[in-house]
């Protein structure tokens, strides 16, 4: 007579849970990050940097030195994230050891899931749905070199604002408040900081960012608070917006 196992449940596949990375604690060094960044990019400390002598004369457009202001702050920034948080980051990276498939699946499914959004709000209203960032990377497509701008846009950047809206926002801020009360506070300011000085227009221009920021809020959540792959996701949607500026854009004939 066959005898079976007395614990039958040992010889099944147990699939591996879910990894949650730790944030730690908010630091001396990542208050001193926020309010460096509070000072530059939202109290238009910035600007000083034009007032350097001969700054202005160093660029043959408006653009570049805007973009050359861009370059200083986000490659400062980057390295200040980088020291506070990143350990953290590249150990975060971990998290596609855990359901890899639906995660590899999930990076382009969630920009897609944001543009078919955007798409059905545009359809709904009638109104083309854009964003300030868009207009601004048009305006510099004729003067700022494409590898230039991929460097800059889509890899300082997005680990720049991966490192304050999630990071610190959802992931050390949730050692205090639930984390599903962080993500819409993570989601409003990350929407909110991209008008800081331009103002907003009609609210079809804050629905990217806002789609944007709910996106990424939920990877970086379901991940396992891991800032590794809600950067993925905020990388590809950077390339793909770049990608279709310069190499796109120019295609389509003027006037349609």
């Amino acid at each position: 007579m066959q005898q079976w196992p007395e614990h039958p449940v040992q010889y099944m596949a147990v699939r591996p849970k879910q990894r949650v990375f730790n944030a730690g604690k908010f630091s001396k060094g990542d208050l001193f990050t926020v309010i460096a960044y509070v000072v530059f990019f939202i109290g238009g400390a910035a600007s000083l940097i034009t007032l350097i002598p001969g700054y202005m004369t160093a660029f043959s457009t408006q653009e570049q030195a805007l973009f050359g202001i861009n370059l200083i702050l986000y490659v400062t920034f980057f390295v200040l994230a980088m020291i506070q948080c990143g350990p953290q980051f590249f150990d975060s990276f971990k998290t596609m050891r855990y359901h890899p498939w639906a995660k590899w699946l999930m990076l382009p499914g969630g920009w897609i899931l944001t543009i078919m959004v955007n798409a059905l709000i545009a359809g709904l209203t009638g109104q083309a749905v854009t964003s300030e960032n868009q207009a601004a990377l048009e305006g510099m497509a004729t003067t700022v070199p494409l590898p230039v701008m991929l460097v800059v846009t889509a890899l300082f950047g997005p680990f720049v604002e991966e490192y304050f809206f999630r990071h610190l926002l959802i992931g050390k801020l949730s050692r205090k408040l639930n984390v599903w009360i962080c993500l819409p506070i993570s989601t409003v300011l990350f929407a909110g900081i991209h008008f800081i000085g331009a103002g907003i227009g009609s609210w079809f221009e804050v629905v990217p960012y806002v789609m944007l920021g709910i996106t990424m809020g939920l990877a970086y959540i379901l991940s396992g608070k891991s800032m590794a792959y809600s950067y993925m996701l905020h990388v590809l949607n950077n390339t793909i917006a770049l990608l279709v500026v310069y190499l796109l854009y120019p295609l389509i004939p003027a006037g349609v």
